[in-house]
């Protein structure tokens, strides 16, 4: 008798999240990317600046919730619809966004 079980025909034998875990992490890509985004228009559009002034009483406050509400909302949404992705791809993905974003945001701090 062999050790090892045998392995089910339907089993999955690669890298790929799913549920939660792809939902939420695709989320945490976009919203990254959302943040510098909303960072960079809020600074050039006065009138924007203010509008997300006059719903907390601070812009950034403001910013803070919208990022947050982005990640949950699209969270919730992939994971609704099924959403698969390999590890690697997503971990990958969340270290672009994060270079990106964050050169995003230095590029923004050089010019201003």
């Amino acid at each position: 008798m062999s050790a090892v079980p045998p392995v089910d025909a339907g089993a999955e034998t690669n890298d790929a999240l799913k549920g939660p875990p792809a939902g939420f992490g695709l989320a945490a890509v976009i919203a990254i990317l959302f943040n510098t985004a909303l960072a960079w228009a809020e600074n050039v559009d006065e009138p924007l600046n203010a509008y997300m002034a006059s719903l907390s009483g601070d812009p950034w406050r403001t910013h803070g919730f919208a990022a947050v509400a982005v990640f949950i909302v699209l969270g919730y949404f992939f994971t609704s619809r099924g959403f698969r992705i390999d590890g690697s791809r997503l971990g990958a993905l969340l270290v672009a966004a994060s270079i990106v974003a964050g050169g995003g945001l230095a590029l923004w701090l050089v010019l201003i």
